[in-house]
């Protein structure tokens, strides 16, 4: 009589034991996904930082074509005394504004990395604590059924009929 009932208890064992190891398996699918999401948010935040500082580089080409055809105007040689001076200055705003523009755009992008490792950490972790969920629900209800056997623990005889 005690057979049936310990069988449905190792079946339940085994039912409980594939559930945690599906909920396991489906956060950590869940935070696999999420980081693959912001390994493509930290490409996104790299080439917006790319085309933002093509846009400075743009912006300051036309001021010193500009400035170039306003010294040209003036009869100024622009490549000599205060005019190159100013050429400089230009150069030297361009390159602190590419610069930052730059900084920026990788800041933000190394936060989505970081973001996407603890993501991958996760997933690993869940993973791992399914494994371990998985065999506790099944040792737990298979000492269950052995325990309704008439198995007490160590030393005890198993009674069967």
């Amino acid at each position: 009589m005690c057979a049936p009932a310990a069988l449905i208890g190792v079946l339940g064992s085994v039912v409980s034991a594939a559930g945690q190891k599906a909920q396991s398996d489906a956060a950590a699918n869940n935070a696999e996904y999420s980081a693959t999401v912001e390994k493509i948010n930290a490409r996104s935040r790299r080439f917006e930082g790319n085309a933002e500082s093509e846009r400075v580089a743009e912006k300051y080409n036309n001021l010193q074509g500009k400035q170039t055809a306003g010294y040209a105007k003036g009869g100024v040689d622009p490549f000599s005394g205060s005019a190159l001076d100013i050429f400089q200055d230009t150069s030297e705003a361009r390159g602190t504004d590419m610069s930052t523009n730059y900084s920026n755009a990788e800041s933000k992008a190394v936060g989505h990395e970081n973001k996407a490792k603890q993501y991958e950490y996760e997933a690993k972790s869940q993973r791992q604590a399914g494994k371990i969920g998985m065999a506790s629900s099944f040792l737990s209800g298979l000492g269950g059924a052995v325990k309704g056997m008439g198995g007490g623990g160590f030393g005890s005889a198993l009674k069967i009929g």
